[in-house]
């Protein structure tokens, strides 16, 4: 008979069941791989497989030419993933675990409940709806034999599952949304929270309403019952947490109050501590008995949309709008050691449950998947890299091209080692906003900072201390930065339709401003002499003063009435470039006003563009994820760099115009060489790398010129790939993949990478 040896957070199994363990785990988390090409089990599930699971250790050694993955931030594949949902086809809101753990119940925006099996990943019933719209909440009843829903029409649903389908009964009652359900331990009643600022309680068996609890002031987001069953708490938009009499449906003493939205609550297994998560970003646990709080965990960047406790009560998971999972040993040091983080998502997470054995965790995201995740170990096997926490809206370059700045919606300022291919220092901190525009000096010693704070500040770039005080003058935030060519001004434009310019040195206004413009400004330029300065504002104009006496150099430039977001002067002198809020890219001769070029981005939002040093390219940045590298003569496109997952905020050259540095909302920057794309652009190249450089990466696959199946990359893997022409990406993690032997085996040839000869395999097309 198997045994299990245990031990605290983790259990260990036999030989032979770790090794069914990792087939299950190979086979579920590269689902998606092996069911459209049955080759990529070899070709893409295999190099991705954890190089300690069993399954890699017994086949790896038959196969020869594989591409290799180097994991940097990541211990192994999908971190601690076990399996991908991926048919809701929507956003998921809410997950539950069944009483035994061998199914998950799911719903969707939708409309629609889903089951699966925990073991294969197959749906067991068809889904369900009941027309009420979008599902914010399932809850299993403790039998199992039927589950709770609730809706945006303001119904609760109460499902039977039966073989293959589930049968409806519906509770009316609410005039709103409801946000939570869940049963009693004993499965007698049921309680469901709604945007109608009540709590109501049914009979969860006849069907029929127990009680209305009034009390709360504004919509109610979460309600849980304590262990026993004597209590309900519920919290609410009013900033409270009630906590109710379920036998008398009176209040049990006074709320839980001075505490941020609460938009989750869960009781833990001994029923003596609450945890709440809100909009404040933060977690908070507070003791029953005296009403204080007890611990506030802090990490997550964005909302917390639920907190759960394990069956053991010794962890905590937490989800947020930031796209991860976090997990917390609340019982180590009171909560003081770090958090294990599930980063894999690629949108909101909304929910997550404990399996009934804490050894798994299920997350429901706004990326249309449900994840089901290893939590059987609590230690964090790779710490992730130091990265921005949030989306980066701004790089820029130092003039040796010794290190990278870049700006951050977490507030900070990210310092980068372009040699060492890492965080140069500690983030800069000290804004209270969404970091908008960096800028360094010309000569490399001042970072010029703008968040939405309506401050600018001054950094020293070597030691990373603060210079002087924040500059206040502007009355709206600030959207750009720029220092002159001598680096004696500095250039700040705002939502309050101004430019200003500051003696970098004093940090006191000059003489020359404020300059006016017709609407938000965007984005500040200096001509390469720092003669003139330019400003794009929010009603498609540019704007060009004589940087001396602040008067204008030309009639503004019309860009069709669109927001302009970037501009750049040419090297020369006598071109402006600018990017706006349509896809055109527009140069125009500012001497004589006369527009030049108009290149198709085709993509909405152009947010950053930028002349190469020379001034014969033009990079551009936009809401289509990719860099655009453009003939500044002729306006053809030379090349596109594929590789950011999100809008890409900012563009700019390295001094030598031999790479672009770029950074993204998916919280990467990443530094392209030029050459080595325009060679692989032209066909230049060849072998497997350069097959693997070239390739488009659709729905998770890289894609080879004729469209073929070249490898399969995992979702978790797909933000933080780094394929050539990327030299050094800058993020959480960073995965790198190459052609170990040179070939990059796909289609009719793919058995080639299989050199056990005793082993006879039918050829099918990869």
């Amino acid at each position: 008979m198997m045994t299990l040896a245990k031990v605290r957070g983790q259990v260990r199994l036999p030989p032979l069941a770790r090794f069914l363990r990792d087939a299950n785990a190979f086979v579920a988390s590269s689902r998606e791989a092996i069911e459209r090409s049955a080759p990529h089990i070899y070709l893409s599930a295999l190099p991705f497989a954890a190089k300690h699971s069993l399954v890699y250790k017994a086949f790896s050694s038959h196969c020869t030419g594989l591409i290799s993955v180097e994991k940097f931030g990541i211990d192994r594949h999908a971190g601690r993933l076990i399996m991908a949902l991926t048919g809701p086809g929507d956003a998921v809101s809410s997950v539950a675990y069944s009483p035994e753990g061998y199914h998950i119940a799911s719903g969707s925006r939708n409309g629609t409940v889903r089951i699966w099996d925990t073991r294969t990943g197959d749906e067991i019933v068809l889904p369900m709806r009941s027309g009420d719209g979008r599902v914010w909440s399932v809850a299993f009843a403790p039998n199992g034999k039927s589950l709770a829903t609730g809706t945006d029409g303001s119904g609760v649903c109460i499902w039977t599952l039966m073989a293959g389908q589930g049968s409806l009964r519906r509770l009316s009652g609410h005039s709103g949304s409801v946000s939570s359900v869940t049963y009693s331990p004993d499965g007698k009643l049921l309680a469901s929270a709604s945007v109608d600022n009540t709590v109501r309680l049914w009979d969860a068996v006849a069907g029929h309403r127990i009680a209305v609890l009034n009390g709360h002031t504004q919509d109610v987001n979460a309600v849980s019952f304590s262990p026993d069953g004597a209590i309900l708490a519920s919290g609410s938009g009013d900033e409270t947490i009630r906590l109710w009499d379920v036998a008398t449906c009176e209040l049990a003493g006074q709320p839980l109050d001075n505490l941020d939205v609460p938009l989750s609550i869960c009781f833990s297994p001994d029923g003596a501590t609450i945890v709440s998560g809100g909009l404040d970003h933060s977690i908070q646990l507070w003791d029953l008995q005296t009403r204080s709080m007890l611990l506030k965990l802090k990490g997550h960047s964005d909302f917390v949309r639920c907190v759960r406790f394990s069956p053991n009560g010794l962890y905590l998971v937490s989800t947020s709008d930031d796209h991860t999972l976090r997990l917390w040993d609340v019982a180590q040091g009171a909560g003081e050691t770090s958090p294990i983080i599930f980063d894999g998502h690629t949108g909101y997470v909304r929910d997550a449950a404990f399996s009934p054995d804490g050894l798994y965790i299920a997350s429901a995201s706004e990326d249309h998947t449900i994840r089901i995740w290893d939590a059987g170990s609590y230690q964090q096997v790779v710490e992730p890299l130091p990265a921005h926490d949030d989306a980066i809206s701004s790089v820029a370059v130092s003039p040796d091209g010794g290190f990278i700045v870049s700006g951050s919606h977490d507030h900070s300022i990210g310092v980068w080692d372009t040699r060492a291919g890492e965080l140069h220092r500690a983030p800069l901190l000290g804004h209270s906003d969404h970091m908008q525009s960096v800028a360094i000096s010309s000569k490399g010693t001042l970072i010029a900072s703008a968040p939405a704070d309506c401050t600018v500040r001054l950094w020293d770039a070597r030691t990373g201390e603060k210079v002087g005080e924040p500059l206040t003058e502007h009355k709206g935030k600030v959207y750009a930065v720029a220092f002159s060519p001598d680096s004696r001004w500095l250039a700040s434009g705002s939502k309050d339709q101004t430019v200003r310019v500051w003696d970098a040195a004093t940090g006191q206004p000059s003489e020359v401003g404020p300059l006016h413009c017709g609407g938000c400004v965007y984005t500040v330029s200096f001509s390469i002499d720092g003669q003139l300065l330019a400003a794009g504002d929010g009603v498609g104009n540019i704007h060009i003063w004589s940087a001396n006496t602040g008067q204008p150099h030309c009639r503004p430039l019309r860009a069709n009435g669109d927001t302009i977001y970037s501009i750049d002067f040419s090297p020369d002198g006598t071109r402006i470039v600018a990017g706006g809020e349509d896809s055109m890219i527009r140069v125009w001769n500012f001497h004589t006003e006369k527009k030049l070029l108009l290149l198709d981005g085709r993509s909405k939002w152009v947010f950053s563009v930028a002349f190469s040093p020379n001034g014969q390219l033009i990079c551009s940045g936009s809401y289509a994820a990719t860099v655009s590298v453009w003939d500044a003569t002729n306006g053809s496109l030379v090349v596109t760099l594929r590789g950011h997952t999100d809008w890409v905020r900012s563009v700019a050259f390295t001094r030598d115009g031999q790479s672009v540095v770029s950074c993204s909302d998916d919280k990467t920057i990443r530094v392209w060489d030029i050459n080595i794309a325009r060679l692989q652009s032209s066909g230049g190249a060849s072998g497997g790398i350069a097959s693997l450089s070239s390739a488009a990466l659709e729905d998770g696959w890289l894609l080879g010129s004729s469209g073929e199946l070249l490898v399969w990359v995992p979702m978790e893997y797909r933000t933080y790939l780094q394929l050539s022409p990327c030299t050094m990406l800058f993020g959480r993690c960073r995965i790198a993949v190459t052609s170990g032997s040179g070939n990059l085996y796909h289609g009719e040839s793919w058995t080639s990478c299989w050199h056990d000869r005793t082993f006879r395999m039918t050829t099918s097309n990869a």
